[in-house]
């Protein structure tokens, strides 16, 4: 008897719990961003703009010279959003680097780098996000591995939705 009991309180209350839930509305912050311009380590200025809801494309780059000197890079990314909840959103990425002069204090031609990615959405428009992998960096004779670690923040235009006038 107490085990059927048990068992009808278990099912009712996860019953409650589901119709309370429907009934919250979802905000998620991330939902119609389409440009975003910000900082993104290590290649500084970015613009990201997202295609869909899942797909976009980034562009980083920055070039430092002085007399003989010169350090920099230009990189471009397809994002993949995986997972989207309120204010978390997930993605996998692959990257391609041109490296300009001295990168890193040595002379390379660039990298590729396959990561994951998660964006904290802070407001809808604002966005700070972590990306993590592994990278093959190209340079002279040699072919390196090594860890691909970014991290940057993003202000996002968000898309306006026209809603219908109620006849």
């Amino acid at each position: 008897m107490t085990r059927a009991f048990w068992v009808v309180g278990v099912i009712v209350g996860l019953w409650a719990v589901s119709g309370v839930a429907q009934e919250v509305p979802s905000k998620d912050l991330s939902q119609y961003r389409t440009v975003g311009i910000g900082l993104q380590a290590p290649c500084v200025i970015s613009f990201r703009y997202w295609l869909t809801e899942g797909f976009a494309l980034e562009l980083n780059g920055f070039v430092f010279a002085m007399g003989d000197f010169s350090s920099g890079c230009v990189a471009g990314k397809v994002l993949l959003r995986l997972a989207d909840t309120d204010i978390f959103d997930f993605y996998g990425l692959f990257e391609v680097n041109l490296h300009i002069g001295e990168y890193w204090g040595e002379r390379s031609v660039g990298d590729l780098a396959l990561k994951g990615g998660m964006e904290l959405s802070i407001l809808p428009s604002l966005a700070l996000n972590l990306e993590f992998g592994e990278a093959l960096i190209f340079g002279g004779d040699r072919l390196n591995a090594t860890p691909a670690v970014s991290l940057g923040v993003h202000y996002y235009f968000v898309r306006t939705i026209q809603t219908q006038p109620a006849e």
